[in-house]
């Protein structure tokens, strides 16, 4: 990922000159805002718009490209052991523990019905987190972070052609599917309830 440093520069310095237009006398004041802003830049579930579109986690799985908002991505790591749970769904690939915290982990091959473009073993895993609940998926590889212009997203995958496009937000040029996390965290149906 590269910077432009120029572009940074630029941004830094017309920030000083409007808190310096602002009267800068007040540190209350001073701190308030800078508060406010750093709560705006927190907020989850808030697509990270950035200058030429939205910030993404690109991986792999099934052969395909695909990429997760990255306000919802809480981290990327190598495979970790997984614990299958016998009786749950068959897109649940099991349970594992990452930092201390026990989550499922999703195989978004079964999910999405996604028909193998290679035999490819995962070897990693993206951790979701937002709306109350958190769990990890499955991946090949990571690809890392990529920007998105909405404008320049389709709505066609032959991969996905067949499915309910809901968790799909749309297709880049280079085939990267860009997948709603959102949608993902607050599906129902994919909570493993005992008593269902």
């Amino acid at each position: 990922m590269s910077f432009d440093w120029e572009d940074v520069a630029r941004r830094l310095a017309a920030s000083g000159a409007a808190l310096a237009a602002q009267g800068t006398d007040d540190p209350a004041a001073q701190e308030r805002l800078l508060r406010e802003r750093a709560a705006a830049l927190a907020a989850p579930g808030q697509a990270h718009q950035v200058r030429g579109g939205i910030e993404a986690l690109a991986f792999r799985c099934a052969g395909e490209r695909y990429a997760f908002e990255a306000s919802f991505v809480v981290r990327a790591s190598p495979m970790l052991p997984l614990t299958r749970i016998p009786g749950t769904p068959a897109f649940i690939a099991g349970v594992t523990m990452v930092e201390g915290e026990v989550l499922a982990v999703l195989d978004l091959r079964v999910l999405l019905a996604l028909p193998l473009a290679e035999l490819c073993e995962p070897d990693a895993l993206v951790v979701l987190e937002g709306e109350g609940r958190g769990f990890a998926v499955l991946a090949d590889a990571i690809d890392g972070m990529r920007r998105f212009a909405p404008q320049d997203m389709g709505h066609c995958l032959p991969a996905l052609a067949d499915l309910d496009q809901s968790y799909l937000l749309g297709v880049a040029a280079d085939r990267t599917a860009l997948l709603d996390a959102r949608r993902l965290l607050t599906d129902s149906t994919l909570v493993v309830n005992a008593d269902h």
